[in-house]
């Protein structure tokens, strides 16, 4: 009798997972959108990468500030509204019977959207864990990885601060050597990229953490290359995917890739708090939880989400985000994307005393552009813009890198980006014309 209660009572909850899925998907805003988009499913990339009238119809996804031009989504981006109406759905949900739904109400959900995550990003399901950012995912890595006073790891001096963190607190406690190096960046020369990690590689070199798209200026690594010229020396690849789910093409069982960590809080525009991280099938077992787990030595990859009570709705609603991506489709995506940072880019060029800092190849590139002003900080460019022109992006300098980084987003327009060169340009002509 409990049994069969309990197995009813269970498919009364289920329903109510159903029936929220089912309320998103027949929205009849959304529906009208998915229409909308659908009309355009027979045009080639190159039909829409410039037809504002498309890009028109995806800004009416988003609820947005219109007094602001916010260029930096790079950081965090955007939620579509309907990603918005799941994660808050969900968390309704949740609030009715919180014990259930965490421990037990959403796994199936949670298994469902491993999956999904695995194939965006080129992996087996066992081998992928939910994160709760790219921070979590690579530290999961660095600090659970085996090393041994003396053993060395090769990164570069502009890898992103809390990777740099976590790699000088193993040393300064452990022992492990870092083995410092420069890129050339911004280059379309993959010998340079290639040869600035293998060339320091040693009879000690156990590990090389690289980024594969650099965060402050969009330059993107080979990391397939470096993987094979790698091939048999025993050293193992870290590599900070951040910026590459829903932005580019991600296979990381093919580019050679050990461990492997992103945020999909960024251009998935899933809710902030989730991330990826992937795990090789035959390393999972050696690598320590940073969290306790009841089998650290376990060969499953769950072994690294013992974080104890957190958002779970968050999660269900990253399978909306993923819906969302899968309509606009990413090669559409990653084309606008390249194609908006492109123009601003080549204009902000033309503008006298500005510079850029980024590659403009689709090899080497995609969404996040850098430019600086000559004779004004990148922190005094960044207020100015932020102050004067209602344009908000993040400027900085870092590790000889300096430049205020842009990072459009899809519903972005031509005249959005407009308005940004010409306010650059009248504040360069400002300082000059001073000068």
């Amino acid at each position: 009798m409990n049994a069969i209660y309990k197995t009813e009572k269970h498919r009364q909850m289920e329903a109510k997972l159903t029936d929220i899925e089912e309320k998103l998907q027949n929205d009849k805003t959304w529906q009208q959108f998915k229409n909308k988009i659908q009309d355009y499913s027979n045009h080639d990339v190159s039909a829409i990468v410039e037809n504002e009238d498309y890009w028109k119809i995806i800004r009416s996804a988003y609820v947005l500030d219109d007094a602001i031009l916010n260029i930096n989504h790079g950081s965090i981006n955007t939620m579509p509204w309907i990603v918005n109406e799941a994660l808050t759905a969900y968390s309704d949900l949740c609030n009715e019977l919180p014990g259930y739904w965490f421990f037990e109400g959403f796994n199936e959900e949670k298994e469902k959207l491993r999956k999904r995550l695995a194939n965006l990003v080129g992996m087996d399901a066992e081998e992928v864990s939910i994160q709760r950012n790219t921070s979590t995912a690579m530290e999961t890595i660095i600090f659970g990885l085996p090393l041994n006073p003396g053993d060395e790891v090769i990164l570069s001096n502009q890898d992103y601060p809390t990777l740099v963190y976590a790699w000088k607190q193993r040393e300064k406690y452990e022992g492990i050597k870092l083995h410092w190096i420069d890129i050339p960046m911004p280059t379309e020369n993959p010998e340079l990229l290639i040869n600035a990690y293998t060339e320091q590689v040693n009879s000690k070199t156990k590990v090389i953490q690289l980024m594969q798209m650099f965060n402050w200026n969009g330059q993107l690594i080979p990391i397939e290359k470096i993987s094979n010229e790698l091939e048999g020396s025993g050293v193992e690849i870290v590599v900070d995917g951040a910026h590459m789910p829903a932005h580019l093409p991600v296979n990381v069982s093919a580019d050679g890739s050990h461990y492997w960590g992103a945020s999909l809080h960024k251009w998935l525009s899933a809710p902030v708090g989730t991330g990826i991280m992937t795990i090789r099938k035959d390393l999972i077992s050696k690598v320590r939880p940073m969290m306790a787990a009841a089998e650290p030595e376990s060969n499953d990859i769950r072994k690294f989400e013992t974080f104890g009570i957190y958002n779970m709705p968050l999660e269900l609603a990253t399978l909306t985000a993923l819906d969302f991506l899968h309509l606009i489709g990413l090669e559409r995506k990653a084309t606008r994307l390249h194609f908006l940072k492109n123009y601003c880019l080549e204009k902000l060029s033309d503008i006298p005393g500005v510079s850029t800092h980024s590659p403009m190849s689709k090899e080497f590139s995609g969404a996040l552009g850098l430019f600086s002003v000559k004779n004004l900080s990148p922190q005094e460019l960044q207020e100015t813009l932020f102050k004067e022109f209602n344009i908000y992006t993040v400027g900085f300098e870092y590790a000889g890198i300096s430049g205020v980084r842009i990072s459009p987003n899809i519903y972005h327009s031509i005249h959005e980006m407009d308005y940004l060169i010409e306010s650059v340009f009248k504040i360069s002509k400002r300082i000059h014309t001073k000068r």
